[in-house]
C-alpha cells in the first residue's frame, strides 16, 4: 500500500512540473517579439565608375586611331607596277597591331560604362549634316541602354576577330574581321546617329 502512494505522489510531482513549465512557455506574440526583426534593407551601392571622357572622346582617342592601324597593316593594293602586298614585316611591327587590336577591344567595353556622355556639354549640339545632335543621340541611349550595350559587345566581338588574327599572324583573317568592325560600327550608328531611317532600321542588323 506504502508503495502504491508512493508512485501517486511521483505521478503528481511529474504532472505538477509539467504544467508549470507549459505555463513558463511564451505565447504566440511572445515568441513574435523574441525573434530578430528583419534586416532593414541595404541600399545599392553607388556606382565606382566616374568616365570623365565622352563617347567622342573615345572614338577620337582611342578606337578610330587604333582602327586605322589595324586596317592598314594588312592590305592589297593594285598599282601601275603591279600588285602590292602589305603586312607586318617582324616582332615589332606585329606587337604594334595587337596592341592597336587590344585598344579596340578595350574601348568596346568603355563605351558600355554607365554614367558616360556622348559629347562634352559645349559640343552637344554640333553634329554632322545627316547626323543627329549628341544630345538627342544621348536620349537615344538613355531609352534603349540595353541596344546600346549589345552594339557595343557586337563592336567587341568584331575586334576580337582582329585581336586574334594579330596574335596568330593570320594575313588572311584581317579582311573579314574588318568587315566585321565596319558591320558592327554602322549599325550602331544606324540605330543611334542618324535621323528619320525607319527604313533602314527595319533592314538593319539586330544587335
Amino acid at each position: 500500500m506504502m508503495h502504491r502512494v508512493h508512485v501517486v505522489q511521483i505521478v503528481a510531482v511529474a504532472v505538477f512540473l509539467g504544467s508549470v513549465a507549459i505555463a513558463q512557455q511564451p505565447g504566440p506574440a511572445s515568441t513574435a517579439a523574441a525573434r530578430p526583426s528583419a534586416k532593414p534593407a541595404v541600399a545599392a551601392p553607388a556606382s565606382p565608375y566616374r568616365p570623365a571622357a565622352t563617347v567622342q572622346d573615345l572614338m577620337a582617342g582611342i578606337i578610330d586611331p587604333a582602327s586605322k592601324v589595324v586596317f592598314k597593316a594588312v592590305s592589297t593594293e593594285e598599282t601601275p607596277n603591279g600588285i602590292v602586298e602589305t603586312a607586318p614585316k617582324n616582332d615589332e611591327e606585329w606587337a604594334v597591331v595587337r596592341k592597336n587590336a587590344l585598344m579596340m577591344v578595350e574601348g568596346a567595353n568603355l563605351l558600355m560604362m554607365p554614367g558616360r556622355h556622348i559629347a562634352p556639354p559645349a559640343a552637344a549640339h554640333k553634329h554632322n549634316e545627316g547626323e543627329l545632335a549628341p544630345a538627342e543621340i544621348e536620349v537615344r541611349v538613355a531609352k534603349d541602354r540595353a541596344a546600346w550595350n549589345r552594339f557595343a559587345v557586337g563592336f567587341r566581338n568584331a575586334a576580337l576577330l582582329s585581336l586574334k588574327a594579330a596574335e596568330g599572324r593570320k594575313t588572311d583573317d584581317f579582311g573579314p574581321a574588318g568587315e566585321a568592325v565596319d558591320n558592327a560600327c554602322e549599325s550602331c550608328h544606324l540605330r543611334f546617329w542618324y535621323p528619320d531611317q525607319e527604313e533602314l532600321l527595319k533592314n538593319a542588323p539586330k544587335p
